[in-house]
């Protein structure tokens, strides 16, 4: 994941190093969440599209126009990693501050359970 975006220009801090969401282009592949999955990294990518799938047909939505936030492909892994590097890490009052935001702004989560 991090290796697609790595010689991207972060368009929220504007350092080299980007989020795989800021390398996609286009409506048929990017545009304002429709919904949020919460999910944990046992999960397959297998599951998570799997249940994605299931989501659309359950709700009769075209998956071409339900666009996910998914942690993994929106946060920056290029920062954590240098946070990590630096034996960093972001207070959770300020984690808390901005996934609270992502979950409201959204409206909709999707969470995987097994």
């Amino acid at each position: 994941i991090r290796e697609e975006g790595k010689d991207t220009i972060c368009p929220i801090d504007g350092e080299k190093g980007a989020a795989y969401v800021h390398t996609l282009q286009g409506d048929d592949h990017v545009g304002p969440a429709s919904i949020m999955i919460s999910y944990t990294w046992g999960y397959s990518i297998g599951d998570i599209v799997d249940v994605l799938t299931n989501y659309c047909e359950s709700n009769n939505l075209n998956p071409k126009e339900v666009y996910v936030w998914i942690c993994c492909l929106c946060v920056n892994q290029h920062r954590v990693v240098e946070l990590k590097k630096r034996k960093e890490e972001i207070p959770f009052a300020e984690f808390r501050k901005v996934f609270h935001g992502r979950v409201t702004s959204i409206g909709h989560v999707v969470a995987m359970m097994s």
